[in-house]
């Protein structure tokens, strides 16, 4: 009787602690920690307030963050220049350098005596083309309108029905006003940032005189050798294909200002050195700038002639393919290719985001980002090898190198 009554006691027990367990959690599923779900509450709240004032402080800063992004690109310009200058010279038995502060006033100074001389030599040219197409604009605006009244006109010709002539007459009206906006935003663009074109030379002769104890600081701030390698490697990639970017449209601005001057003087278009120092701005503003030219250039020669319009037309045509099929994939660096269908993308995010500005800098801002790219996914495959402490002196002096 005992036995049976502990028996039943037991399975009493076990049937309220099953009944406890089966109303309190359900077999398989974990309890969760309150103080765990509200710490991972908290650092989603901080995570998205963070986000959200990294945002309004680069909108608030982007005339700064402008002024940098400028100002690393002249930097990456006169690089090589200094790099010339501060070549050993053999002078003697010991190799003799100029030294590094003293060869950036070298370059300053050159470059300040370049664009005198230029200025000088050729301001007065420029000033009596720029004067006789000022003289000519209301005979251009004249043609400009009469090509618009002639699209208008299409729809009602053709015998489209009354509503696609309706919406043919706003989208050419819309498109009118959106381009003469757009001219509008460039002008003052240029107006609000010119004086902050003064700061450019004077920040860089900062950046250029202390870059190599910025980077050596910022390396030696890292406690690992693997994270300092990771970090040496990745300023180098970067430095590699900002310099590739700037020398390339450099070298493709110059090539395009001088051909399309002397093509343009060649076939007898008005104002072939304006239209040469126009082609050799527009080209650092990728796919806009050289159809933005082309569309001006032949306006300008069809109301003097047809065969006019279709001779500079054609140049442009083809000059452009052998530009982007043959002169630029042989300046272009490994790292710096990039698809032109991203290339495209990339210019129209960056009208949508930043306008014309945002268009000049979309294709760097593709390359730097490919280049992070590049480096996460390796960091992610590469793991698993640490690197020795023994090599971190190597590793910073490979680094300030080649830079």
């Amino acid at each position: 009787m005992f036995s049976q009554k502990r028996t039943s006691s037991g399975q009493g027990q076990g049937q309220g602690q099953g009944q406890g367990q089966g109303q309190g959690q359900r077999p398989g599923e974990e309890q969760i920690d309150p103080v765990r779900l509200r710490r991972t509450v908290l650092h989603v709240i901080i995570l998205v307030m963070s986000a959200i004032a990294v945002v309004w402080l680069f909108y608030t800063l982007l005339n700064v963050l402008l002024l940098l992004a400028f100002t690393a690109i002249f930097c990456y310009l006169v690089v090589p220049l200094i790099d010339f200058i501060e070549r050993p010279l053999l002078w003697g038995k010991p190799e003799w350098r100029i030294p590094h502060t003293l060869a950036i006033v070298i370059v300053y100074l050159i470059l300040f005596g370049g664009i005198v001389l230029a200025l000088e030599r050729v301001t007065p040219l420029l000033s009596d083309q720029f004067n006789s197409f000022y003289e000519n604009a209301p005979r251009y605006a004249r043609q400009i309108d009469q090509y618009l009244r002639y699209l208008a006109s299409l729809p009602s010709r053709l015998r489209l029905p009354v509503s696609l002539q309706q919406a043919a007459d706003e989208n050419v009206a819309a498109l009118i006003e959106a381009t003469i906006a757009w001219l509008q935003l460039i002008v003052q663009k240029v107006i609000h940032y010119l004086p902050w074109l003064v700061l450019i030379p004077v920040i860089g002769f900062f950046l250029l005189k202390d870059a190599r104890s910025i980077r050596r600081i910022l390396l030696t701030s890292f406690p690992e050798a693997d994270m300092r390698y990771r970090v040496a490697m990745f300023i180098a990639d970067v430095s590699e294909t900002m310099a590739a970017y700037i020398r390339t449209q450099v070298l493709a601005s110059l090539i395009v200002g001088v051909v399309v001057g002397i093509g343009f003087w060649l076939f007898g278009v008005p104002y072939p050195l304006l239209f040469a120092i126009s082609a050799c701005l527009l080209e650092f503003i990728p796919v806009v700038g050289p159809l933005f030219l082309g569309i001006i250039a032949t306006l300008v020669a069809s109301s003097y002639s047809w065969p006019s319009a279709l001779l500079v037309a054609g140049f442009l045509t083809v000059y452009r393919i052998i530009q982007d099929y043959l002169i630029l994939p042989r300046l272009v660096s490994e790292g710096m290719k990039i698809h032109p269908v991203v290339v495209i993308l990339a210019v129209l995010c960056g009208a949508e985001l930043g306008g014309v500005i945002g268009v000049f800098l979309s294709v760097p801002v593709v390359a730097l980002l490919l280049v992070c790219w590049r480096h996460w996914r390796d960091l992610q495959l590469e793991r698993s090898s640490p690197l020795d402490h023994s090599e971190e002196p190597l590793i910073i002096e490979h680094a300030l190198r080649k830079d």
